[in-house]
């Protein structure tokens, strides 16, 4: 037991240092996609960027995939589902899975011109489980809580590539049968190409998380592939997004969805979306619609 420890905890410290080293690489490239026009970097938290000088609005909303430019200096994000639907049919030993969440946000706040500090939560969860040989289950609650930071390496100020390092911890505060009561760790790392009107964004992940019996850790590797461009109106943007997850787990299958989505910027600091993602094999969710908002401040 005390050599899986240990050897968990050397994955975790390998995968914070390879996040560290990664930081030092890219940041000595940075200038490479920087605009000399723009140059917001002696602004902080406490010394905020200018209406005038901030960035497009840029969230992590809607789709799997994040953004890889961090909230500017000084300012504050809120990016929540107002509603978000999973409905997954039985399949042999699996049960039949309806749930919802009321209330997801993601609590951003710019710390320099290229770190944000997230916290994100889930504030009431609702559950319901039937069939697959498992007697039924009922859970109602508070969901887990996200503790991490954005750190974007290059073209946070211009340039048509930027990439982006998001390292957070899932702390287990959720209700019982809500969450799995332990701590996780995960790291994602969108890259994306602007090649206007298209953006493509390619982002690896892996994590730390508990196994599917709940009795120990694995590592978990995923990629998503968003492809967007605006649509009818510059305001208006529509999304399809492939993303693949699959566990370390012997027997694990690769689960696969497609998410398209549309997002329409109201206001300079305000963005409505709607979106669903559509499981595309048996050990996928089937559907999870959803509609949310971002909002800068």
């Amino acid at each position: 037991m005390l050599r899986k420890l240990q050897a968990r905890e050397a994955r975790l410290l390998g995968c914070i240092a390879l996040s560290a080293s990664l930081a030092q690489t890219f940041a000595a490239r940075a200038d490479d996609y920087k605009n000399p026009s723009i140059d917001n970097s002696g602004y902080s938290l406490f010394n905020p960027v200018p209406d005038d000088k901030l960035r497009e609005f840029s969230a992590d909303r809607p789709g799997k995939s994040h953004s890889s430019i961090t909230l500017d200096a000084g300012h504050f994000q809120v990016e929540s589902d107002f509603f978000i639907y999973t409905w997954d049919p039985g399949r042999g030993d699996r049960p039949t899975t309806r749930a919802y969440s009321i209330g997801t946000p993601i609590f951003k706040v710019g710390i320099t011109n290229s770190i944000d500090f997230e916290v994100a939560t889930s504030l009431f969860n609702h559950l319901r489980q039937s069939g697959g040989g498992s007697p039924p289950l009922v859970a109602n609650g508070f969901g887990d809580t996200s503790i991490g930071a954005k750190i974007n390496l290059f073209g946070n100020d211009g340039g048509n590539q930027s990439l982006a390092l998001i390292p957070f911890i899932k702390l287990p505060t959720a209700a019982h049968d809500i969450g799995n009561g332990h701590t996780e760790f995960m790291l994602n790392a969108p890259y994306t190409i602007n090649a206007k009107p298209w953006a493509l964004t390619l982002e690896p992940n892996f994590g730390i998380l508990r196994n599917d019996s709940n009795s120990g850790y694995r590592e978990n590797y995923g990629f998503i592939a968003n492809l967007s461009r605006p649509v009818f109106s510059e305001k208006l943007t529509a999304a399809i997004e492939i993303a693949t997850d699959v566990s370390s787990e012997s027997g694990s299958k690769v689960k696969v969805s497609l998410d398209p989505s549309l997002q329409y910027l109201v206001t300079r600091d305000l963005q409505l979306d709607v979106g669903i993602s559509i499981g595309l094999n048996s050990v996928t969710p089937k559907y999870i619609p959803y509609v949310g908002f971002s909002y800068r401040f």
